[in-house]
This record gives C-alpha cells, structure tokens and sequence, in this order.
C-alpha cells in the first residue's frame, strides 16, 4: 500500500488503515491495497483502492460478469468507525444492477444505522463487501422476498416536497398511463398527492367536484399535475437533464408532443379551477398566478423480487413557473380536449422544444405513504385493531389525552372526544396542553391538535360539556369502543344503566383508572355480548377478587382503589374546592396509560378473548433495589346466568360460582333426598339501584334447622348470622345478605301460592336483615331439570326483588302441605342423609 504519511489522517482513518493493512496481510492475495490518497469531491475522505480477487467465486447465468480481480475504491469518512465507509467501482459495468447506484457505488447495507456495527471497523466491511461480490456472482443481490431497491433520483430540496398518499396507477401493456395526479397544497413547499386521474376520466369542472373527489375539506387548495406511467424500466437513475429524460421516455412512446400537451392541458384546466367564480384571466395576461407545476413519472421499478409484477416507482419533476406558458399557448391551438393531446401548433413546440434544451430536471422530495408500497410501523401490534374504527373516549385529562392520541396515530376513522374541563396552569405538569391553551375546552384543544396528525385518515371531533348529559345525544352504537378515563363513578353508573337497558348491540366499553399516586393502573374491560353491562360491573369483580384472595397479592391494589373505608388525605393542588386527584408525573401517567391501552387492544385482537369480562393490572417499576411485585396481570370472568325480574326491570346477574354451588346442593339433594324434595339457601350479592342491576355472588345451601319437603322448602337460621358477618368481612363489605334461593324439582320456575303468600315476611329474622331480598326459583319441566343436573346447562330460573309489607315481627304463615299429599315426609338441611317425618310445627324461618 502506497505511504500514506503526507496525507492528514483522522485518529478514525488511522485506523482504518491499519485494520486494512492487516486484513490484506492475512488475505493471502485475495485482498491487495494498492494506493492511499484524499478524495477530491469529498473533503475529509481518505480513498483507497483495493482489489478483490472473485475467479472462484461460483457463477450463475444470471449473476454479474465479474472480472477475475476487480477493483473497487473505499472512501472513509474522517468520524470512522461511527460512521461505516462506502465503496464505488472505477467502471460503470454494473449499472443498473440492484444495488449499484450512480452506475458506480455499491449499496452493501439497507440501513447502517442497524448493520453497521462500528466495533467491527473494516474487517466488518470488508467481509461484507466480499458477501456483495458472491451473491453478485450467483443472481443473488435481490433474493426471493426481498425489497427491490428503486431508482434513485438526486433530489433538489428547493424544488419542494410531494407525499404521496393514494396508490399509483399501472400502465397497460400496449401504452403508458396518461392522466394526473389531484394534489392537496398542505403548505407552501408541499403537496400531496389524494387521487390520480386518468384521461379518459371525467374530470372535475370546479374545486367543489374535486376536492369531494378527494374527500377533502372545504377550503382545502386542490389543483392538478400531469402524470405519466410507462410499461416498462427506464433507468436506474434518473437524468439531470430535461433533454436526456424526454429521450429516455420516448422510448416508451411518449413523444415531446404528447408530454407537452398533456403537461399544457392540466396547466389550463388548472387555471379554470383555481378561478372558479369566472374570472379567469385572459390568455395574454401573463402576471396571473398560476398553480406549481409538477410532472409525476411512474415507472415499474418496485416490489418483490420472484414474487409478481413490479410496482410503479414515482418521481416528481418541479417545472418552472414559467412552465405555465405551455398552457396558456397550448389554448389556442387546434386540440381543445383528451384525445388530440398530441395536436399542438409550431407554436408550442418551438416553445416547448427551447424550454426543454435548457431546462434542468429538478427532482422533488418524495416521501411515500401509500399502502402499496409502504407497511405500517405499527401493523403487527395490537393498535392496528384500532385502523377505520369509530372511537369514543370519555375524558381528555391524564389518562383520555394519551389515549386519544394513541387511537388517532394507529389510524382510527373517527374519534370523538369528550370532556366539559378547561385548561388551566396546573395541569400542565402532566397533561399535553400549553401555555397558550389555558381557558380554552380540553376537548377542543385536544381535537384540533389531533386533526393535524393524518388529516386524511382520522376525523377527530370535540364533544365540550357534562358527559353524563351528553351521552343521551350520542348514537353509541356506531362506535367499536368507549374509553372511558373519567374515574367518575357517575358516568360509570350512567353507561351501566344505559347499556342494560339498550337492545341494541353496545361497543366494546374500556374503563382506565389510575392510583393516587400514578403507581399502579387498572383497566376493565367490558367485551361487546358479554353479561357484565360495563366498569361498574367489572370493577366491582375486580374488588372481589381482591378482597377474598388467599395469597393477598392483591392488597396494594384494594389500598389504592377499593379500600374498605374512603380515604381521608385527598391531593388537591389548587386551594379551594378543587377536585381530588392523584400525584404522578407526565412520565407516570403516560407509561401507564401505554400498557393499560396495549393490554386492552391484545384482548380485543384475540377471537378467544373477545367476549371474556377482564381487569388488566399494571404496577409501575420502582427501584433497582426495591421489592418488586408481579408485573401486568389479568383478572378474568366467564359470562353470568342472566336472568330479569320482570316486576322491576332489574338485571339478575348470577355468577357461575353461585349457580355452580345451587346445581350442586339440586345434585347432592336428589341423590339422598330423592328427584322431587325441594332445597334452597341463601343468596349474598347486592342491589345497584342506580342501574338496575342485581349482582348475585355466592349461594349457600341450606342450614341444618332447615325444613325440606316435595311441598315446599323452609329456610333455617342456624349459623346463617356468622356466615353473613364473616362474608361480609372477606368481601370488604361488597357482598352482603340479598335473599334466598330455592328449587321446584320438575317443573315451573314459578312461585307457587305458599311461595306468593311468604314474600310479604321473606326476610329472614336477622339483625342486619334488608326491608328487600331476591327471591330466587330454580326449576323447569323434567327434560331441562335433568340436563341441568346432568351437564350444567341452566335450568328455568324465576327472580323477584320482593319487598317485605309484613310487619318484622310477625310469624310467617304456617306450611300448608297439599291435601293430596297426606303426611308430609321432611328433612332437615345441613349434611343429613335421613328423612323426618310427620312434618313439625312452624319455627321461624322462610317457608316457600
């Protein structure tokens, strides 16, 4: 290697150098450096050239014509290795290979930012340059699958910026696509493109016609460009002439004329939208302003190698202003619509052909958003259940503003936001506002804010005032899912009441909420079809679940949210009335409202999930020496028996565990007592007035002084105080005494006349006994009755909220056993396997 010691090295060239010099050492000739020297159209670099020696390497007939030794040049940059070297040949045999760009450099990493690894240095890239030239030998450069590297075109970053958002036309294989593009002027330096137009389309007469074409708003600037796609590859990479790309296209049959004369059509019929109201200018008058002229060419240079047809690559040429005078000259000549684009006068070819001589090609900035040719970044995650839906979410302060946001960038069609707060200093601490929005609606500022995310895609809509008033003017069906993060137990009980009492199908409802000091999060979720009606009911299994767990894992969680007596220290940060909150950061309120969102939206992507009631808990990391608990956690519920007292109106929901231990007790009592003795017991639960629902958690079975006969089932006292205190205890007083239950063994589940006459004194003597209780009735013909024993399908049920009118003290009626029955055979409850009999005098207790 020629002495490189005149030459003012970086510490980073050094190095390379070395390492280079050492590589060629070890090579045993495969490798030779040649000449080390400055690059002269790169200040900085240091060159050299080496050699590579490919006569083994194994050859395909597709593969590249390589020379037995080929010459390359390395050019390294003076930050090396933070930044990886580049290489180039000193010949342009590879042109148009994939991955040679410029004729000359090789493309040997898709992204250095995750290839390249600086501690390898240049025995990395050195290797990598050898794997280069084999996969060149053997056809390989684009393997099966793999992304097809597009032309390249040197970009002007004054000639503007296009992003292109609807997918490209393709040419038909006898001629190339004419038409063009309808683009959205975003700003000053950039458009987008929102439609394409072919020539023999109708085209729009007036912006009305096309931005409705495009589904823009009104207002939007919208106008024109003229656009060609060619049948087939042109170049690999684009010239920087105006002469040497209209002759490459007429390859392709598009002749300066028909170029010109689509360019100057577009250029005219812009001028008629632009000045929709008739004052369009005269053709002479040269001062008016005319709309930026562009010219899209598409080539089928993208896709997947040996995997179906090219897709069409889109570069965009920024013509002058000047440029318009091909569509004011082009209208006075002889071709006035589509089909005679080609017809134009000397006039505008002398024109056209001088304006083309000297005029450079000045490649636009194009970004690419269009689903042809770009994924996702978030397309196998679970936001991408979020794409096209309709979303609600219910509060805009710590918890709603991120969510919102969350939806709006993973592409939902339609979010509404609602919150009746304003903006004010103190939230800003956490909350994603500013300054200059103190005083204004949350939601308003939230949605503005929103709406400029993807304008295209996602339609953000601000819902200002008291959400439990305004949820009565909201068709809720039309959304997939309800957020809501307003941890206010009057909207939770407002959308509970309403989804009960709603036939329709109701969305998918997810209630967040958030400890008092941003360390843990909760998020319930209410599956569309499922039993649990929203966040008041999951939230309340939730605390179940909490308070009866026997490894108290849950006992952080029931301190923050379902302590058994409210908390008296609330964190209020304005003096005053303000509302409680909790204590957290920006930080704390954005991870946690990350992972609430992220559980929720694997729920709903999993079919298996998708009607199971279920509570996500997460708990935020704290220090490295702190004792961690367990991270993200599900809680989940199987759907109740439902069943509605028809007196009320009232939601009957029996969990799985209550009727499982009634089925039970039906099972064990046919087997000892016989198929007709009736049994019973108590029911623990609660009433939700509020919305209608009552919850039925657990069930006994009958306490030993019970009385239980083929007539009718009489309830005992005997230890049923302790069991109602000790539940009550367990269950943080979120299950208490609501009524009892019993069976009519084949047939009806109705109440029977001794059962009507009993409901006026249901309640069972007992201190902490309700005016109220559920009476519940488990029966139906044989057929039913059997199978549920058999298989656990639900038998017929019966349920009333019976008020008691007697008077607490009075003595229930006494037993009437049918007349047809004679003496009337009895048992006893409790774990008794022999009858009594004749049947005793009443004693106090709930006959039915």
């Amino acid at each position: 290697m020629k002495d490189s010691t005149t030459l003012q090295l970086t510490e980073g060239q050094q190095l390379a150098l070395d390492q280079l010099h050492r590589i060629v050492q070890a090579s045993h000739g495969a490798v030779a450096a040649t000449h080390v020297a400055a690059v002269a159209d790169r200040p900085g670099h240091v060159e050299a050239r080496i050699s590579v020696g490919c006569a083994n390497l194994p050859r395909t007939e597709g593969g590249l014509r390589l020379r037995s030794v080929e010459a390359v040049t390395l050019l390294i940059p003076p930050d090396f290795p933070f930044r990886a070297p580049s290489v180039r040949t000193r010949h342009t045999r590879f042109a148009g290979a994939p991955h040679v760009n410029w004729g000359r450099h090789l493309c040997l990493y898709r992204s250095t930012a995750t290839e390249w690894d600086p501690a390898d240095g240049m025995y990395g890239f050195i290797t990598r340059l050898l794997d280069w030239f084999e996969a060149a030998a053997a056809g390989e450069l684009d393997r099966p699958g793999d992304p097809l590297h597009p032309p390249n075109a040197l970009t002007d970053h004054t000639a503007g910026l296009l992003v292109i958002r609807r997918d490209a036309p393709v040419a038909r294989p006898d001629g190339p696509w004419l038409g063009a593009a309808v683009l959205h002027q975003a700003n000053e330096t950039r458009c987008d493109v929102v439609g394409w137009l072919a020539v023999e389309d109708p085209w729009p007469g007036s912006p009305e016609q096309l931005r409705e074409s495009a589904a823009l708003p009104a207002g939007a600037r919208a106008f024109l460009a003229p656009a060609v796609v060619t049948t087939t590859h042109l170049t690999f990479e684009y010239p920087l002439t105006a002469r040497e790309l209209v002759e490459a296209l007429a390859r392709d049959h598009i002749t300066p004329r028909l170029l010109l004369g689509l360019t100057g059509f577009v250029a005219d019929h812009n001028r008629t939208l632009l000045h929709p109201d008739g004052d369009a200018p005269d053709e002479d008058d040269e001062d008016t302003p005319a709309a930026p002229v562009h010219l899209l060419l598409g080539t089928p240079s993208r896709g997947i190698a040996g995997d179906g047809p090219r897709q069409t690559h889109l570069v965009a040429w920024h013509l002058p202003d000047f440029a318009d005078q091909v569509g004011r000259l082009a209208t006075r000549t002889a071709f006035s619509g589509r089909p005679h684009l080609a017809e134009l006068g000397d006039e505008v070819i002398q024109f056209g052909t001088e304006w083309l001589d000297r005029l450079p090609t000045r490649w636009m900035r194009i970004y690419e958003a269009r689903p042809e040719v770009t994924v996702r970044r978030d397309h196998t995650t679970p936001a991408a259940w979020l794409r096209g839906k309709r979303i609600l979410v219910l509060g805009a302060g710590a918890l709603g503003a991120p969510v919102a946001d969350m939806c709006a960038r993973a592409g939902a069609a339609h979010l509404t936001v609602a919150d009746q707060a304003l903006v004010h200093p103190g939230i800003l601490a956490r909350q994603p506002y500013t300054d200059a929005d103190i005083g204004l609606p949350k939601a308003s500022v939230l949605a503005d804010r929103l709406n400029r995310i993807d304008p295209y895609t996602t339609r953000v809509e601000a819902l200002v005032g008291d959400i439990t008033t305004r949820l009565s003017g909201l068709d809720l069906h039309t959304f997939d899912l309800i957020w809501d993060c307003t941890a206010n137990r009057i909207v939770r009980a407002r959308l509970e009441h309403a989804r009960r009492t709603d036939t329709a199908p109701w969305p998918h409802l997810a209630t967040l909420m958030i400890g008092h000091h941003a360390t843990r999060g909760l998020a319930a979720l209410s599956p569309r079809g499922t039993t649990g009606g929203g966040g008041d009911d999951v939230l309340r299994r939730t605390a179940l679940a909490a308070h009866t767990d026997a490894t108290h894992a849950f006992d952080d969680l029931i301190e923050d949210f379902f302590p058994a007596q409210p908390p008296t220290e609330l964190f209020q940060p304005e003096p005053g009335c303000s509302d409680a909150t909790f204590t957290g950061s920006a930080a704390d309120v954005t991870a946690l409202a990350g992972q609430l969102v992220t559980g929720i939206l694997h729920a709903l992507a999993d079919p298996a999930d998708r009607h199971t009631m279920a509570t996500l808990i997460i708990r935020m990391p704290a220090g490295p020496t702190a004792a961690q608990p367990a991270g993200p956690r599900w809680l989940t519920w199987p759907d109740d028996t439902l069943v509605t007292d028809e007196a009320t109106g009232y939601d009957v929901r029996i969990t799985p565990a209550a009727l499982a231990e009634m089925r039970a007790e039906a099972r064990r009592g046919a087997r000892v007592r016989g198929p007709f003795v009736e049994t019973g017991g108590t029911l623990l639960g609660a009433v939700d007035d509020a919305t209608g629902v009552i919850f039925v958690d657990e069930a006994t079975g009958p306490p030993p002084d019970s009385l239980l006969t083929e007539a009718y089932f009489q309830h005992g006292l005997d230890g049923v105080s302790h069991h109602l205190a000790a539940r009550r205890e367990a269950t943080g007083n979120l299950s208490r005494f609501l009524g009892m239950w019993h069976t009519h063994p084949r047939t009806v589940a109705q109440p029977s006349a001794t059962d009507r006459a009993a409901m006026t004194s249901l309640t069972l003597p007992l201190n902490d006994a309700p005016a109220r209780a559920l009476v519940l009735i488990a029966g139906g013909p044989d057929p039913v009755w059997h199978k549920w024993l058999a298989t656990g399908d639900g038998p017929d049920l019966y349920a009333h909220l019976a008020a008691r009118t007697a008077p607490a003290a009075a003595e229930p009626p006494s037993p009437q056993p049918l007349a047809r029955l004679g003496p009337v055979t009895w048992w006893p409850g409790g774990y008794a396997t022999r009858p009594h009999g004749p049947v005793p005098l009443p004693r106090k207790g709930f006959r039915s």
